[in-house]
Parts: structure tokens; sequence; C-alpha cells
């Protein structure tokens, strides 16, 4: 009787042990167009995160994933996604977004960011 307590008692370990290392989202692939706001064309070579637009203005932001460490039973924590868009002559501007129970995503998440219309900065005389 005592070995069929220590092997339920072992079953019952490696099962919430192997729960407890998890794959998370960081953030999604991100894919979009950067427009310019007034003439309402595609801006080439536009600093988006990571990467630059091409000529159509297309960008596209590839998933980043991590590990974590939790307890079987966590909720997934929530995702906050916030990436920079920079162009000389233009405003910053950021994507951004968040999902409650984001972190928890699976592989192959993607969100689409659809048309970012920046403005040109305006150029201050004295």
């Amino acid at each position: 009787m005592k070995f069929f307590y220590k092997f339920i008692f072992l079953v019952l370990i490696s099962f919430s042990l192997q729960s407890c290392l998890v794959n998370r989202c960081k953030r999604p692939q991100i894919t979009g167009y950067i427009y310019d706001a007034e003439t309402k064309q595609p801006i080439g070579n536009c600093i988006v995160g990571e990467t630059l637009s091409q000529a159509n203005g297309y960008f596209s932001l590839v998933e980043k994933r991590y590990r974590q460490f939790t307890f079987f039973g966590f909720e997934a924590p929530t995702l906050a996604v916030n990436e920079a868009i920079k162009k000389e002559g233009y405003e910053s501007q950021n994507i951004q977004f968040i999902q409650p129970f984001g972190g928890g995503m699976k592989k192959g998440a993607f969100h689409n960011a659809d048309t970012i219309y920046i403005k040109k900065t305006i150029l201050k005389t004295n």
C-alpha cells in the first residue's frame, strides 16, 4: 500500500512539473501599411519597431515569444504591445494595443494593424 501512495505522489508531481514551463506571447506578428496622412501615398523606409517598411508602405514585425515558469492553473498575463513608428520629417506614432490574456496566445499569433497614417512635421519659422 505504501508503494501505491508513493507511485500516485510521483505521478502527480510529474504532471504538475510538466506544465510549469510555458511558452508565452510577447508580441504577435504584426503587419500593416504606413501611409502619408495628407497625400495618402505609401511611405517606404519607415522604421516600424525593428524593421523598415517597403516601398509600398508594407511592414511585417515577427512574432516574439518567451518561456515562463508558472504554476498549473494560473492565467496568462496581459499582453501590452507598443511599437514605435518613425520617419524623418514625420511625427512619431506608436502601434499600441492590450489584450487581457494575450500572453497565452498560441504560436502563430497575428495582429493586422491595417493602414496607419502619419503626419508630416510642421516646420516652425521665427
